[in-house]
């Protein structure tokens, strides 16, 4: 267990011996420390005697520093840089502010974590941290500033916005995505439903009464994330809804098959509670690129 109050000097006589080594003057630093010469001399010599060492030699009116008092000089000197640059970032984030939000995994890997890091890229972006987890009620009881909520509506206790309406269609890399394809002769790289409103191959075939997707043969990765980025590799067809996956179709990494695309009678919100959101808030929000 750390206890500085033991290991470590009252600070300021640190701070009162960093001024007498910057400046080489007991003068020089009560006038820079607005307090009395006297004040300054007897700290340096309490400090000396805490250490146990000579830190300044002194010949009438001018000083030097020992060699232990150099090498405390420094350090000090460093030390108390490194605590001026702590507050002033403090400063800074007081007058920004800080943005916390919440995802499902995919839409916090392929939608929402680019926007947030071309957002931080800016000058004066303000600290965002981003939660991500598939199941609502995880993202429900974070403290979070906003969620990116999948569902039909937004749900009882929330206020928000639809971002877009869901479109669920089978993605591809583009060596696969030939004129053509067959989609009962391809491999189909599906996933454990987690919650009854996921989507995945079977509940693909049956809304979309493609029911010889039945004869194809299915890869189960065990998760959704999974599924996509081995598509990306070229090894199977995955399911998508292409505004979310933007970033990936706008790149040429995926290819949306849209001949085979359902509305899935779900959309995308950004949420809040009642009373939680600040003018701060809403100016953060639509810089990441959430609309309102």
């Amino acid at each position: 267990m750390k206890s500085y109050r033991r290991t470590l000097p009252p600070l300021d006589y640190l701070l009162f011996f960093e001024a007498v080594a910057r400046s080489e003057s007991f003068t020089r630093a009560a006038t820079e420390l607005n307090v009395s010469q006297a004040a300054v001399s007897k700290r340096v010599k309490v400090l000396e005697s805490w250490l146990g060492m000579t830190l300044v030699q002194r010949h009438g009116r001018t000083i030097t520093l020992t060699r232990d008092g150099k090498a405390l000089a420094s350090d000090t000197g460093e030390a108390l840089d490194y605590l001026t640059s702590c507050v002033q970032r403090l400063h800074r984030l007081g007058d920004r502010g800080r943005l916390s939000l919440a995802a499902n995994v995919a839409v916090s890997q392929y939608w929402l974590t680019p926007r947030i890091n071309e957002y931080l890229l800016s000058r004066d972006a303000a600290p965002v941290t981003l939660t991500a987890s598939d199941k609502d009620a995880d993202l429900f009881a974070l403290e979070v500033d906003a969620v990116i909520y999948y569902g039909a509506e937004i749900p009882p206790g929330w206020e928000g916005t639809r971002i877009f309406e869901e479109i669920w269609l089978p993605v591809a890399a583009p060596e696969l995505a030939r004129p053509g394809l067959d989609l009962t002769r391809s491999t189909l790289l599906d996933f454990e439903k987690r919650t009854p409103k996921w989507v995945n191959w079977g509940s693909f075939a049956e809304l979309s009464g493609l029911g010889d997707l039945t004869q194809a043969a299915r890869v189960d990765l065990g998760s959704y994330g999974s599924t996509l980025d081995t598509a990306i590799r070229g090894k199977g067809i995955a399911l998508g809804c292409p505004d979310v996956l933007e970033i990936e179709i706008g790149s040429g990494r995926l290819v949306a098959l849209r001949d085979y695309q359902i509305l899935t009678g779900r959309s995308y919100f950004v949420i809040w509670r009642p009373g939680t959101l600040t003018p701060q808030t809403v100016d953060l929000l639509a810089k990441v690129g959430l609309p309102f």
